[in-house]
């Protein structure tokens, strides 16, 4: 490295050591967390005092850098005092400083021999920087500085001149690639939410190493519009406020929008509350970062920080998780990022509710972390889950959040006091429609209800356990079908949705692969927290269905949440004939996996606390997995409807129908007496009944009368018994 290049700046620097409650109780997990990360540290030998992690070859170098940031907040603690194994502080500075070494070596910017190992998972032999892979993956190395500044500032008296040489030439070479870029507009498909925020995280941490930086100023101009852009909607083109440095939200957003008008944001083809959420945590890293260097923290940071906040709360189950209205495509527990999404709406939205949520979200990491040594991951779905490697760098990794909720806590206190649990669920419950991100949300006293008719069309009845009890797979209890020699395409035909302050009711029709199938679709979320579903599948042509999945549920039977003495999850079903035990864990081997067939049955009660009573099936069948691939949990599969396929198909045919009334907090002999009559009236409408409400549909371009009840076309009503 050349003399001229600066070395970084750690002189403003304040490393807080003072703990309270909250910042305690983050330091207690990250510190059970540590021993778990040295054992996937190995030395590496290219050059002096260097190290990595998990292998040392995942993109964009996080392997390492999101563990050494809970290695330094630990070895920075003086309240830390190890027990019986657990390392010292200064073993784990001098593994944190031999991290940083890595990761500039193997940096870009670093000597040109000096590449990561030959053997690994995703880029094994090659540099980190990402340098000509476009702005995506080269963008995507933010993070990584993010992280390594925090862990750097947090032990920077041990660092030596060629470590901080270098450091300082990384941060030049990111401020060069993106300092005077301007942030990206995207909102379909894949939200800019993530990317621009990871942008002006790592413009941060970069402009904090180099203050010097001979463009800092134009350059700290330029990252506030993508702090700023981070969390934009369409109406922020008109707005005319001024908003700061003279500034106007229009002048501020330039036609660049990472939302949707409803406050929704999709990522990889759906609403996504993981890429929703990176709008609140992403910022939340930053302003540790500048509070660390005692920088001023720029508005921009908090642009519309609230109202993302407001929609993944009013989600939120009682383990703090939101809900993902339209199925999740990562590993569900991510607790450590939801811990901090918390933290953030805590301590800087003054959000009561957050900090509530961020106590729920810590209790569940905290049993967790007890029933599992320390892990955020299982030890068994390490051993025997597909993908198991995998599995464990996404999530230990992901204990960095905790680091950082730490810090933010040791900066700010315990923030707000925590709103009443009942007073919280009595303002936040009720329907909100998001007709951008096409999906209903009624919050109830009994859970989450939702309806999505984009991206994934699918109805998820969820308890007030939440992701604890039922999972988040894409297209629950609707259909998912597959015609011979015809593709996925569809096209909506009608939607009509009735929302009230207590319930929600929706009329829905669908042409599926390319006009084949007709889907006629009834959704109604009642007062009592009761969610109806009632489907019908119709063949408009001669078809062979290949493959048709209605009427299933992922019933999570997993170990993780520490709730039974075994460490392994334990669900009990309940039926007309008795009850039986599933066993929930994992050993990589199908053929371990169990399957019982529920024939005739109509109703099902699982754990005595959630009981669903169905119409039009021959029964049920319930999959009790040992084999994962990809893993995301230790899930169950319940299939209210399954089918024998082939099935050959005359136009007007009618392939399937069902219909379900899900009872969340039901105990077993309850959902043995619960009413649910039906009526179908073909082409025309449908009723049901249950024990308290009356639900009826239009399933037609006209109006009809149902049972007394008056629908227009392709509507809905819900009805009390008793007073029509």
């Amino acid at each position: 490295m050349s003399n001229s290049i600066p070395l970084t700046d750690f002189s403003t620097v304040s490393v807080p050591t003072t703990d309270n409650e909250l910042s305690s109780r983050f330091l207690g997990l990250v510190a059970h967390w540590v021993p778990v990360a040295l054992r996937y540290y190995q030395p590496w030998s290219d050059r002096p005092d260097c190290g990595h992690f998990f292998g040392g070859t995942f993109a964009y170098g996080l392997d390492t850098s999101m563990c050494l940031t809970s290695l330094a907040l630990v070895a920075a603690s003086p309240n830390y005092a190890p027990v019986e194994g657990q390392p010292s502080a200064e073993h784990l500075r001098r593994i944190v400083r031999r991290s940083i070494r890595y990761l500039c070596f193997t940096h870009d910017m670093g000597p040109s021999d000096c590449v990561r190992p030959s053997e690994g998972p995703s880029k094994p032999g090659t540099k980190w920087g990402e340098r000509g892979l476009g702005f995506f993956r080269e963008s995507q190395c933010g993070r990584t500085l993010a992280e390594i500044t925090f862990a750097a500032a947090h032990i920077h008296e041990s660092l030596e001149d060629e470590e901080r040489e270098i450091l300082a030439a990384i941060a030049a070479d990111y401020l060069d690639r993106f300092g005077m870029m301007p942030p990206k507009s995207g909102v379909y498909n894949d939200t800019q939410t993530e990317e621009n925020a990871w942008t002006a995280l790592g413009l941060v941490a970069c402009l904090l190493l180099v203050p010097d930086h001979p463009q800092s100023d134009e350059i700290w101009e330029s990252t506030k519009r993508w702090m700023f852009c981070t969390n934009t909607r369409p109406e922020d083109m008109f707005d005319t406020t001024v908003f700061a440095d003279g500034k106007t939200v229009r002048e501020l957003c330039r036609k660049t929008f990472t939302a949707h008008p409803d406050g929704t944001a999709e990522n990889h083809g759906f609403v996504h509350p993981s890429y929703m959420g990176s709008g609140v945590g992403l910022p939340g890293k930053a302003l540790n970062l500048l509070n660390l260097f005692n920088h001023p923290a720029p508005p921009h940071l908090l642009w519309r920080m609230r109202d993302i906040y407001n929609v993944l709360k009013s989600w939120c189950d009682h383990t703090g998780a939101p809900q993902a209205i339209q199925g999740m495509d990562w590993p569900y527990y991510n607790y450590p990022n939801k811990a901090f999404l918390h933290t953030t709406g805590n301590l800087h939205l003054g959000d009561p509710d957050a900090a509530l949520l961020e106590r729920r979200t810590l209790e569940t990491l905290e049993r967790s972390s007890t029933a599992n040594g320390g892990r955020m991951v299982t030890q068994e779905v390490i051993d025997n889950a597909s993908y198991g490697a995998r599995s464990s760098l996404l999530g230990e990794r992901m204990s960095d959040f905790l680091a950082q909720g730490a810090l933010a806590h040791r900066l700010h206190g315990v923030g707000q006091t925590p709103s009443d649990p009942s007073e919280m669920e009595s303002r936040l419950s009720g329907v909100t429609v998001y007709p951008q991100g096409g999906a209903l949300v009624h919050r109830h006293t009994q859970g989450v209800s939702s309806f999505s008719w984009r991206n994934r069309v699918m109805v998820l009845p969820a308890p007030r356990e939440g992701l604890k009890f039922l999972g988040a797979a894409d297209r629950s209890l609707l259909a998912h079908i597959q015609v011979a020699h015809k593709s996925n395409r569809s096209e909506q035909v009608a939607l009509k949705i009735r929302e009230n302050a207590d319930s929600a009711s929706a009329a829905f029709v669908q042409d599926l692969c390319e006009g084949t199938v007709r889907r006629t679709a009834c959704f109604a979320s009642m007062p009592d927290g009761k969610t109806l579903t009632a489907e019908w599948l119709t063949a408009l042509e001669d078809i062979t269905v290949e493959s048709l999945h209605q009427g299933t549920l992922s019933i999570i039977n997993d170990g993780y949440f520490g709730e039974h003495p075994e460490h392994m999850g334990l669900r009990k079903v309940h039926h007309v004939n008795g009850e039986y035990t599933f066993e929930g864990h994992v050993t990589g081997i199908e053929e371990d996996s169990q399957c019982v067939q529920f024939e005739g049955a109509e109703w099902l009660n699982i754990d005595d606390r959630y009981g669903i009573v169905f119409r039009g099936s021959t029964g049920a069948r319930y999959e009790n997995w040992r084999a994962f691939s990809p893993w995301r949990a230790v899930e169950n599969t319940l299939t209210l409807n399954p089918l024998e396929l082939p099935i050959d198909c005359k136009p007007g045919d009618q392939i399937s129908h069902l219909v379900t009334l899900c009872c969340p907090g039901q105990a077993h002999g309850q959902t043995l007496q619960q009413s649910l009559e039906t009526e179908s009236i073909p082409g025309k409408g449908f009723v049901a009944k249950t024990d308290a409400y009356t639900c009826a549909f239009a399933l037609t371009n006209d109006p009809v009368r149902l049972q007394g009840i008056d629908v227009g076309d392709h509507d809905s009503t819900i009805t009390r018994n008793g007073i029509g």
